[in-house]
């Protein structure tokens, strides 16, 4: 049976990185001779993924992106609305070995993948907003569901016609959203791949890092206040080096009578 296991960290920071297991059973060739393999992340708007960087690990697999590929505005100078990112990763028994980790077993086959993501700032909170569990005041809590996999097969492949789900995912199993299904090809069944049994809960909990709107009394002055004293030390050095230079000129050289 096939499954994947996915962890999302640190849990706290700008910069964690997804690690996705995949499992595929140990079928025949021929099943997986004509499939692909897909991961689909919906991500919500505080979280997003560099698309130069993905395009570094084109070894490992490809991508497909959707939603705003701004890296520098914060959330709320942006539309409110996620990103959906959609990976093709090779098959090593068709593509032979890749950068992406795999392991053949007797059971099966393990596909390891990492995905860099980064989150956006996020808008400061008030004081009586900002509560939350202890050891995460001063953050905001996101969720992250965990990536979807599945597997993309000719219909003619009976090894898979069991485990087909809709790209619409009526059945609840498969959810793509309609511009990540209309790249994928129509006449192809989808073969999803479940979360592992053992997990319950599908989805990682990141603790971005929030200012606080009342702590603005303070910060501005004192931000203000250490750019006048820089500006005023600038300008004393220079003064200072003005002064010597003009106190010292250099000899002027002679010049030669022939």
């Amino acid at each position: 049976m096939s499954y994947l296991t996915s962890d999302l960290g640190p849990s706290k920071g700008f910069h964690p990185i997804s690690k996705t297991t995949i499992h595929l059973p140990g079928l025949e060739r021929e099943s997986y001779d004509e499939c692909t393999l897909h991961l689909h992340f919906a991500l919500p708007p505080l979280v997003f993924v560099d698309t130069h960087e993905l395009a570094q690990r084109s070894a490992s697999y490809e991508f497909r992106h959707w939603g705003s590929r701004d890296l520098e505005k914060p959330v709320h100078a942006l539309p409110d609305e996620g990103a959906d990112l959609l990976l093709t990763v090779p098959l090593p028994f068709v593509d032979g070995d890749t950068d992406a980790g795999r392991e053949d077993g007797e059971n099966g086959l393990d596909v390891y993948l990492e995905v860099p993501m980064h989150l956006r700032y996020g808008v400061p909170n008030s004081s009586s907003s900002s509560s939350g569990n202890e050891g995460t005041h001063g953050h905001e809590r996101i969720h992250v569901d965990w990536p979807q996999g599945f597997l993309s097969c000719p219909r003619s492949i009976s090894s898979w016609k069991g485990n087909t789900k809709s790209k619409e995912g009526n059945d609840g199993a498969l959810s793509l959203p309609s511009r990540v299904a209309s790249v994928l090809p129509p006449d192809n069944m989808l073969v999803a791949i479940p979360p592992h049994s053992d997990f319950s809960e599908t989805a990682s909990v990141l603790y971005l890092p929030v200012g606080n709107t009342q702590d603005l009394a303070f910060v501005e002055p004192v931000t203000a206040l250490t750019i006048l004293a820089c500006c005023f030390w600038l300008f004393r050095v220079a003064t200072k080096t003005a002064s010597r230079l003009n106190a010292n000129p250099a000899p002027r050289p002679k010049a030669k009578v022939s």
